[in-house]
């Protein structure tokens, strides 16, 4: 390589971070650093603003220091910081750009100066690197956190640093594994208009991350299903992410030894990463049958809208109020009774019990007059109060009375001790067998932070941390309706109307037979063929 060769390769940044620092290796080397795969996919795809939600060990924290140095050390007038999750990892963050830098060519290597032993001064340049647990009040133009999701305070430290980084020149990139659906880390990357671009690497990115076996991959496969269906893991993994065996028995190694943490540490989609507390009452594997799609319109203020009321259909309202104080949400949920499709969703924290009665009495009539189940605890009396003297088509619940001794119907659902897991359990139930179809982006959001909890006056299911549930509790409460309702036949729509017109006036029913419904006199459906 002559000299113009060599200032050529020195101008370029990738270049030099794949040639000139050195790091140390898994296997107790002192080597150059080479992007590994999903390094330099990164690379080719990073912004000014990212946020990298990953699995365990793939070098991403190595990867920003090197690249923050290199930032630092080439450009004057710079300050880079690395912002780590706790105390104990600062030095070990700074180990990796202190060894970095001093095996620099001498061409690069800036005078340095250490004010503390956290951070390298280059006085040269007026430019500086530091690892610490937050930016010191000061501008900084290169910021990377590590380990986003496992920081204490996470919300203050992360609007601390984020305003410390200039909107225009700065560098913001957040990495992290996932620690369940709270916090920071799993709001932005649950945002469509955040400012960060995501990128998710899985583990199979890391091609060290398989074992070696003589196993056949059928063989593997009937080993995993029986662990996938007990920690709720993606049952067809080798067709949907393309494994082979030897990715499998690593895989199946690691199941075995983290359970349901597996998702966390190693992740196959972003969802299931963050779905491992295990305490999640929906797994990942429900969750993805479920896909938000936008509705058609919008009525009554905040209703939207996927399905219009069909003609000869029944319908569900299920209702859970709020004192209207802007604190819990009031929800209506409307699903059409014969296919599950969620028709409709009314959400308003600031609407009172009386209010949501003249939504909902619009909205049951508008579907067809349909059943209302109202959630009667608390707020739910008043909203029952509401309705019952104008509207007949209410759900009644079985109650024993201790006077007479016998069964009564009673209006409305009671939430209790008792009724819950019930509730939760028939929910779950009909999501993973898709009894009902859930249309609202918002509510599978809920149901992704829809967790076990031992909370007092939760009855033993609720939300995660300061998230809400309310639209998870009337998709409860519209499947309670679903097992209320008689058993119907589902109407013909228009279109097997005028079809089954079409062939009658053209006489064509020979050749198109229909099957026709006969009571028996045990009351058993039959069904013979039209001569």
């Amino acid at each position: 390589m002559n000299e113009k060769e060599a200032l050529e390769c020195l101008a370029d940044k990738n270049w030099r971070k794949n040639h000139l620092y050195k790091i140390k290796t898994k296997d107790k080397r002192l080597a150059i650093m080479v992007g590994n795969e999903a390094q330099e996919d990164y690379r080719e795809k990073q912004t000014d603003r990212d946020i990298i939600l990953k699995a365990r060990q793939l070098g991403f924290s190595t990867e920003k220091i090197i690249d923050y140095l290199d930032e630092t050390v080439t450009n004057r007038n710079t300050t880079s910081a690395i912002l780590a999750h706790k105390k104990e990892k600062v030095q070990t963050l700074f180990e990796i750009a202190k060894l970095a830098y001093k095996y620099l060519p001498a061409r690069l290597k800036q005078r340095v100066s250490f004010d503390n032993r956290n951070e390298l001064q280059f006085p040269d340049i007026n430019s500086k690197i530091y690892i610490t647990t937050d930016t010191r009040a000061e501008t900084v133009h290169n910021l990377h956190i590590s380990e986003l999701a496992f920081m204490r305070n996470a919300e203050d430290v992360l609007l601390a640093a984020l305003e410390s980084v200039p909107e225009k020149g700065g560098k913001i990139s957040i990495e992290s594994t996932a620690n369940g659906m709270v916090g920071p880390m799993y709001d932005i990357w649950d945002d469509p208009h955040s400012e960060f671009k995501k990128h998710f690497y899985n583990w199979m990115w890391d091609k060290e991350y398989r074992i070696e076996t003589n196993k056949t991959l059928e063989q593997l496969e009937s080993e995993y299903r029986p662990l996938a269906l007990e920690y709720g893991l993606i049952p067809d993994i080798v067709k949907q992410l393309k494994i082979d065996k030897e990715q499998l028995a690593f895989y199946i190694s690691k199941v075995r030894r983290h359970k349901v943490k597996v998702m966390q540490e190693y992740p196959c989609t972003a969802i299931e990463a963050f779905i491992a507390s295990g305490r999640n009452v929906f797994s990942s594997a429900v969750i993805n049958k479920h896909q938000p799609i936008p509705p058609i319109e919008k009525k009554w203020g905040d209703t939207l809208i996927w399905e219009k009321p069909l003609k000869g259909f029944r319908y569900i309202v299920a209702v859970d109020t709020s004192e209207g104080l802007g604190l819990d949400n009031a929800v209506i949920e409307v699903f059409n009774a014969y296919t599950g499709n969620q028709a409709a969703e009314f959400v308003n924290s600031y609407v009172p019990p009386d209010e949501l009665a003249h939504y909902a009495l619009n909205i049951a009539k508008w579907y067809n007059h349909a059943l209302i189940i109202p959630e009667i605890n608390g707020s739910g009396i008043s909203f029952l109060d509401k309705i019952k003297n104008v509207y007949a088509n209410i759900y009644r619940r079985e109650t024993f009375d201790k006077r007479s001794k016998k069964l009564k119907r009673t209006l409305g659902w009671r939430t209790t001790a008792t009724t819950k897991p019930k509730l939760v359990d028939d929910l779950e139930e009909a999501m993973r067998s898709k009894d009902i179809q859930i249309n609202s982006r918002e509510t599978i959001k809920e149901c992704k932070t829809f967790v076990r909890t031992t909370e007092p006056g939760k009855q033993g299911f609720g939300a995660e941390g300061n998230k809400k549930d309310d639209r998870v509790i009337g998709c409860g409460l519209a499947v309670q309706g679903f097992r209320y309702l008689p058993q119907f036949k589902a109407p013909k729509t228009i279109a097997q109307k005028k079809l089954d017109d079409c062939i009658e006036k053209k006489r064509l029913s020979k050749y198109f037979p229909q099957e026709q419904q006969v009571l028996t006199g045990r009351n058993r459906p039959r069904y013979r063929l039209r001569k």
